[in-house]
């Protein structure tokens, strides 16, 4: 399993180059041309290009690829079904990972949410951390991650309560805390649960996640 991450600070501020587009397949091109804001294009496009990456890193596939949607909207890759993945994007940062096995992705950008919010998405307990935390946006960001990483591996998205999902009880889970971001990933590799995995800064990362910059991404020109 790695995990791919490129932050605000690598993404193009405005209209996505026609450079990048031309590496997208025609569906995902499709997609990003249906969000509204140059960010939202710019993130979805930046994931995809992500794939791209891993796809040509980990398997020397190096070819636009397109996805099968699963009933409950989980993708899968068309011609690569043995292949697993996830994908997301924040307001300014993107992540992608690739695997063997079921795995679920989930970035969110650290930002203030309301009491109302937190108690339709956090456990009675959680919420009691969260209110009493020094620092709620973040704890809230890294819950969300958790739970959100969770879902996405299951395949089971929306049809889940996130208030009825103990973030603790979620196995096989680590979680990167970026410079205004955290990302979590779940996987599903073993019945054992491992503690959770709180990076302090992104230069700690482990050997299976790497940050990539701009120049990164320019190998899929060649």
């Amino acid at each position: 399993m790695k995990l791919y991450i490129i932050d605000s600070l690598e993404l193009p501020a405005n209209k996505i180059p026609e450079r990048m587009n031309s590496l997208l397949s025609s569906q995902r091109y499709q997609k990003v041309q249906r969000l509204r804001s140059h960010t939202g294009r710019n993130v979805s496009a930046a994931a995809y290009l992500l794939l791209r990456y891993a796809l040509r890193e980990l398997y020397n596939i190096n070819e636009p690829v397109d996805f099968n949607i699963k009933s409950k909207g989980k993708p899968t890759l068309e011609k690569y079904p043995h292949i697993h993945f996830n994908l997301s994007h924040s307001k300014n940062a993107a992540a992608c990972v690739v695997a063997d096995f079921e795995v679920g992705v989930d970035i969110q950008n650290i930002r203030n949410v309301t009491g109302k919010t937190a108690k339709r998405v956090l456990t009675e307990e959680e919420y009691e951390t969260f209110r009493t935390t020094l620092n709620p946006a973040e704890y809230f960001c890294k819950i969300w991650t958790i739970k959100e990483s969770y879902v996405k591996m299951t395949g089971q998205g929306i049809t889940m309560e996130f208030g009825e999902i103990s973030a603790k009880d979620i196995s096989n889970i680590y979680t990167i805390k970026g410079d205004d971001y955290y990302c979590s990933v779940c996987s599903l590799i073993s019945a054992e649960k491992p503690p959770h995995a709180v990076l302090a800064t992104i230069s700690e990362v482990p050997e299976n996640v790497k940050i990539l910059r701009r120049e990164d991404l320019e190998q899929l020109y060649k």
